[in-house]
């Protein structure tokens, strides 16, 4: 099982799991971006091997989210990837049929997908 965890600037360790992360190997909190805020974004992955986005605040609030049109078998589901500094983050899904796709989620919450020209509709 995989914790996510932050580092402060004073060198104190803080782990944490996201909320319905799965306790199982290959399971969990992943971490993987941090913005200048403190602000974490990336995924975790549930008891059914589905990939959930997360956003975590600075003060440790998790909030969950999922980019419309998600896969919900194992290994599919939404991967954030990475957060800008005034909060946006970008990422990609996997869809039931194999294909994946962009996602770019606003600091408000409001999620835009894309796919980029010419790309194919499955893995």
């Amino acid at each position: 099982m995989n914790h996510g965890f932050v580092r402060s600037g004073s060198g104190a360790i803080t782990t944490f799991d996201a909320p319905g992360a799965g306790t199982a190997a290959k399971q969990g909190t992943f971490t993987y971006s941090i913005n200048q805020a403190g602000v974490i974004a990336r995924f975790y992955i549930d008891g059914g091997s589905i990939r959930h986005g997360f956003v975590r605040s600075a003060s440790g609030t998790i909030t969950s989210f999922e980019a419309p049109g998600p896969g919900t078998g194992a290994g599919e589901g939404t991967r954030a990837v990475s957060i800008s500094p005034a909060g946006a983050i970008a990422g990609f899904y996997s869809d039931a049929s194999g294909g994946s796709h962009g996602f770019l989620r606003s600091a408000s919450g409001a999620i835009a997908t894309f796919d980029a020209p010419g790309a194919g509709t499955s893995n």
